[in-house]
């Protein structure tokens, strides 16, 4: 079965490697990954050494919730989102593409998705959609590899675009009653990092032709997914 997969990328910049389908975020109180409260010196440093030290840091995490958002209007009316927890080799979450849900589960190079008949039309897939619509569904290692990106190492790839050679204002402040630092670079990106604890991101924005959001949240507390039961697998389907 050729099911296609539909996976609209966070917006490229300096050569950025498409990665994202966007869904939807939930500002919660953000934990660092280790350390107290003692400073990490990101409060003091140059708006570049900020975005280096903290993909850095970002790319030794193993464990963290990401969401993000993105619009060709506001972020709070965002025309796809995602909404994913990473905890070791294994990521479980959802996306939202025009307007429909998609569940997702990888565990190393499986991966799962669950979605409804609206999905199933959008993409072509109509005559599959009494069989796959509303049940887990394995795909197949070519569809697979549209969410190779579904790990930590995928999303500080598709993230180090944004923060490598950040050259604008930084300033002290709190996020979500976290001890911050702001880059707001000329490109229309602005770096939220934590200043406590491991100089971990917090959020991204973007402002631009494209309006989006990549917020990093609960550092060390995500879930460990486990496969779903009796799913469809489409490898075995002709």
């Amino acid at each position: 079965m050729g099911m296609r997969q539909t996976v609209r990328p966070w917006p490229a910049r300096r050569g950025l490697v498409a990665a994202v389908t966007l869904l939807g975020a939930a500002a919660m109180f953000l934990v660092g990954c280790g350390g107290g409260a003692e400073g990490n010196g990101l409060a003091s440093a140059p708006a570049a050494e900020i975005g280096g030290r903290t993909l850095d840091s970002f790319r030794a995490v193993d464990n963290v919730r990401v969401t993000a958002r993105l619009s060709s209007g506001s972020v709070e009316n965002a025309d796809t989102s995602w909404d994913l927890r990473i905890a070791g080799q294994t990521t479980s979450g959802t996306f939202t593409i025009s307007g429909h849900k998609i569940e997702v589960i990888k565990i190393e190079a499986d991966t799962y998705i669950r979605a409804g008949v609206g999905y199933y039309a959008e993409i072509g897939e109509s005559d599959a959609a009494d069989l796959l619509a509303d049940r887990w569904v394995r795909l197949t290692e070519r569809q697979a590899d549209q969410y190779r990106f579904l790990t930590v190492d995928g999303i500080a790839l598709s993230i180090e675009g944004y923060l490598t050679n950040l050259d604008g204002a930084v300033s002290k402040t709190t996020l979500d009653g976290r001890d911050a630092v702001r880059v707001e670079d000329r490109d229309g990106v602005t770096l939220y990092a934590a200043t406590t604890g491991d100089p971990v991101p917090l959020r991204i924005d973007l402002v631009g032709q494209e309006n989006g959001r990549l917020e990093f949240l609960e550092y060390g507390a995500a879930a460990v997914a486990t496969a779903p039961a009796d799913p469809v697998d489409l490898a075995g389907i002709g």
